[in-house]
């Protein structure tokens, strides 16, 4: 689907301002990584569209607020508590937070730009979702990569490869939480993230698409994630790698 043009968008046009929202639940190891690509990322954001960080600290039992606050001491951030019962609570909760960074006013072109805590964005993630923006997407859907693969087996990267292309010859390439950009007041139109404990960022995506609003499928835009076994949610992309783990 082709953009529309800004004037026909509830954002519309380059946006005043940018909130990247973080969800973490028990994240010491990974989040200080993660964050200091969001910060190298902001640092790139052209004012006036300047960028706040928001980290979700979901039913946290460790230090991950007190790391949150030392990496980010020098950015602009809040660090918000959440007990929510799935990670698209987690995200709205995020989202409700930088929705009350600036006045009422200057939120009508704000962009939100969502990954995960072990994830690391490239430097020129916000950049690139600003320019999607700009030319009239409501929404950019990013792709995911592993680098490092742990103690998975060796083949789980190829069956990783022959799934991806089995999603595009079927036309159902993955939307991932964790490399996601929306305009704030085009998600509220849609009804905000859908509370599910997992699929919650294709779920915002098909809402999205059903309402007719163009979503930008963006291939080429790549957020490094984590291959971890200890995943922190049930049907996410740690379980699709344990389910390909036992079959490859």
């Amino acid at each position: 689907m082709p953009p529309r043009q800004p004037s026909a968008l509830v954002g519309g046009g380059t946006p005043w301002h940018v909130a990247v929202v973080v969800p973490a639940r028990d994240e010491v190891e990974l989040l200080p990584r993660c964050l200091a690509s969001v910060v190298a990322a902001a640092e790139r954001v052209p004012v006036p569209a300047a960028a706040h960080i928001v980290v979700v600290a979901d039913r946290c039992v460790d230090d991950t607020e007190a790391v949150a606050a030392t990496t980010l001491a020098s950015a602009s951030a809040s660090i918000v508590r959440a007990r929510s019962d799935s990670v698209g609570g987690a995200r709205q909760v995020g989202v409700d937070a930088a929705l009350r960074v600036w006045p009422p006013a200057r939120t009508r072109r704000l962009w939100i730009a969502m990954t995960d805590a072990d994830s690391v964005v490239p430097p020129h993630w916000l950049c690139y979702q600003l320019r999607a923006a700009a030319r009239g997407w409501d929404a950019v859907a990013g792709a995911i990569a592993v680098t490092d693969w742990g103690d998975r087996s060796p083949r789980t990267a190829d069956a990783l490869t022959a799934h991806r292309r089995d999603q595009r010859r079927t036309g159902t390439a993955a939307v991932h939480g964790a490399n996601l950009g929306i305009w704030a007041d085009v998600l509220a139109a849609v009804g905000g993230i859908p509370a599910v404990a997992h699929s919650e960022d294709a779920g915002t995506v098909e809402l999205m698409e059903r309402a007719g609003r163009p979503v930008l499928r963006a291939p080429d835009l790549i957020v490094t994630t984590s291959a971890r076994r200890s995943w922190r949610t049930p049907g996410g992309f740690s379980t699709l790698l344990d389910r390909l783990d036992s079959t490859a």
